[in-house]
């Protein structure tokens, strides 16, 4: 992803707007706010910022950048430009903020240094000296294992793509410390760029775990931006104006706890349901939430409505950390296409499925002569079928779908030939095909996703261009521990049947090849009927059409009235590595919140 315009361009901007005050500190007594005005590569350009700035009485901004995806995406760019590298949306993003940023003495902390934090910093820092202002702007360096020259064995002789350490907090405290106004990190855990101005700011020591989970979940409420207020949310219908959705701030104590709300007069929503949903969010063991800084215990934490769109969040433990960093690795695996195809008329999903599966079989007999081999991977989707909940295509009697055909091979050349065959569907296949959506497809490389740890005291980290050691590193390690699912008989309730949507709240989301499913009670009276209902067999068996290989393993959040389930093999291998529909498993809590809850009371029994 490239602006449409030079990022000096907005740098420019940037720099010509700014004086030359320098941020100062409040005193370490006072809460701090952070806001957070990106969630992702790709998030809202400058809506967002601009809105935080202007309206959120906020001491810091952050933004989140990268994915695993994000930094395949920033290694092709540095592989074509080595001066490349890094996300060039920041600039834009922080362009038109620069008056008000000195103004209200706001810093800035930002993972937009993907794989060159460096040049990235160096671009900005460059940019703003060249008109005489000076800021200091610093870069953590050293989550790049590959850059390091860190050699590990090969995955059946292909040579790893990228290479990343999940760096923690206290490298951005550090350089926060030493006077920086804008930190630029490359891979570091979400949650790290809200910890890690905590850190700075409250003078908090790195042996106080149980104030580094709550900053720890702080930073994982607001890291994805507008999904904890409002968006992606349960009870869209509810959330008001989400043209002008607010952007979420932290405003936390010295202690800890936190209140969460958005820049008053915008949309959106702040509630128990947004931010019990986005705690849920891409977690695995409630317990042991394992981050480089703290392992963070969320099992019964507690998250209260205060005021209208403000919920205070408390109880989250903290435990040692290990004594290694999870390492994200990709690595390419072949090539895929994809095409989109609607199809209109009676018997639209079978005539759809035909013209796809035809068509492949065509070229697979051309692959065979040629001795290119079959199509590795085929999935054929008829959206608005039912093929996402597992239906029969064979049933539907759908008369619009759009066909979603996914292929992968070795050979590349095998691709661009089907992509050329499937358009021989609109006049020598079943009627009703209209066009090819984007045209032909294009193959891609495949980025398979491989997480696997590394000491931490093997990986050189700098500062602003000074080393860095951890400080963590001499705390007695604490290792997740399997937690066997405690199987207790149906609570008999009455006679009485729900979709869980009436229920409960749902949110999904993906790591790798594993998604998770977060299930929140609407009312705590309800947790101990939906616990005995909520087993991970029953899950597994309402999801069974993901994969034969599905692994579910559930968690419990009493404080909270929650479950979380962890559903391994899920994804069809996850990201750009996937041929679903659902790569990223966004529509797993959408599917299940149909999930029928039988032999309850009426629901007017619960809400004592």
């Amino acid at each position: 992803m490239f602006l449409r315009k030079s990022p000096f361009t907005g740098a420019k901007w940037f720099a010509q707007s700014i004086s030359r005050k320098r941020f100062l500190s409040s005193s370490p007594s006072d809460n701090v706010r952070i806001g957070c005005f990106s969630g992702f590569w790709g998030d809202s350009c400058t809506f967002a910022s601009q809105q935080l700035v202007n309206k959120g009485s906020i001491d810091f901004l952050v933004g989140d950048y990268l994915a695993e995806v994000t930094m395949s995406i920033l290694a092709a760019m540095k592989k074509k430009k080595p001066e490349l590298g890094f996300c060039p949306d920041f600039f834009e993003h922080l362009a038109p903020n620069g008056p008000k940023i000195v103004e209200k003495k706001i810093k800035v902390v930002v993972n937009a240094g993907g794989l060159n934090p460096d040049a990235c910093a160096k671009r900005l820092g460059g940019l703003l000296q060249q008109f005489g202002l000076n800021l200091k702007v610093a870069s953590v360096v050293g989550d790049d294992l590959i850059n390091q020259g860190i050699k590990l064995p090969e995955i059946e002789g292909i040579p790893y793509n990228t290479m990343n350490c999940y760096l923690g907090a206290e490298p951005i405290a550090k350089a926060l410390d030493n006077g920086a106004d804008i930190v630029i990190t490359g891979r570091c855990v979400d949650s790290a760029l809200v910890l890690g101005p905590l850190i700075h700011r409250f003078g908090w020591n790195m042996n106080e775990f149980d104030k580094l989970a709550q900053g720890s979940l702080a930073g994982h409420i607001v890291e994805c931006g507008a999904q904890s207020t409002g968006g992606n949310f349960t009870d869209w219908h509810q959330v008001p104006d989400y043209s002008n959705v607010g952007f979420p701030i932290v405003d936390v104590q010295p202690d800890g706890v936190f209140k969460v709300t958005k820049p008053v007069k915008t949309g959106g929503l702040v509630s128990f349901g947004t931010v019990a949903e986005q705690m849920l969010y891409e977690i695995g063991d409630s317990q042991c939430y394992a981050l480089p800084d703290v392992n963070c215990d969320f099992a019964n934490v507690s998250i209260k409505e205060v005021a209208k769109n403000e919920v205070e969040v408390s109880g989250a433990v903290g435990k040692p950390p290990s004594s290694t960093y999870k390492v994200s690795a990709t690595y390419i695996d072949g090539y895929k296409a994809t095409s989109m195809a609607p199809m209109i008329g009676p018997n639209a999903a079978q005539k759809g499925h035909l013209n796809s599966m035809s068509t492949i079989e065509r070229c697979e007999k051309i692959f065979s002569k040629m001795g290119m081999g079959s199509f590795e991977e085929v999935n054929v989707e008829c959206l608005g079928s039912g093929s996402n909940y597992g239906k029969d295509i064979k049933s539907s009697s759908a008369k619009e779908v759009v066909v979603w055909t996914s292929v992968r091979h070795k050979n590349k050349a095998a691709l661009e030939m089907w992509a050329k065959e499937i358009a021989g569907a609109s006049t020598g296949m079943a009627p009703g095909f209209t066009t090819l959506v984007g045209g032909r497809p294009k193959p891609t490389p495949i980025l398979r996703y491989k997480p696997f740890f590394y000491p931490k005291d093997l990986v050189n980290i700098t500062v602003d261009n000074a080393e860095f050691t951890n400080s963590n590193t001499e705390f007695s390690p604490v290792q997740p521990q399997s937690q066997p699912e405690t199987i207790i008989d149906v609570v008999n309730e009455g006679e009485c049947s729900f979709r869980l949507e009436e229920l409960a709240f749902l949110r999904s989301g993906d790591k790798g090849n594993s998604a998770n499913l977060g299930i929140i009670c609407r009312n705590k009276s309800l947790y101990k009927a939906l616990d005995s209902r909520l087993t991970s067999a029953a899950v597994k068996e309402y999801l069974s059409f993901l994969g034969e290989d599905l692994v579910v393993t559930k968690y419990n959040l009493p404080g909270t009235g929650a479950f979380n389930f962890v559903l391994d093999n899920a994804l069809g291998g996850g990201g750009v590595a996937s041929l679903k529909t659902d790569p990223q498993g966004k529509a797993i809590g959408q599917i299940f919140s149909d999930f029928v809850i039988e032999g309850l009371k009426e629901k007017s029994c619960y809400l004592s």
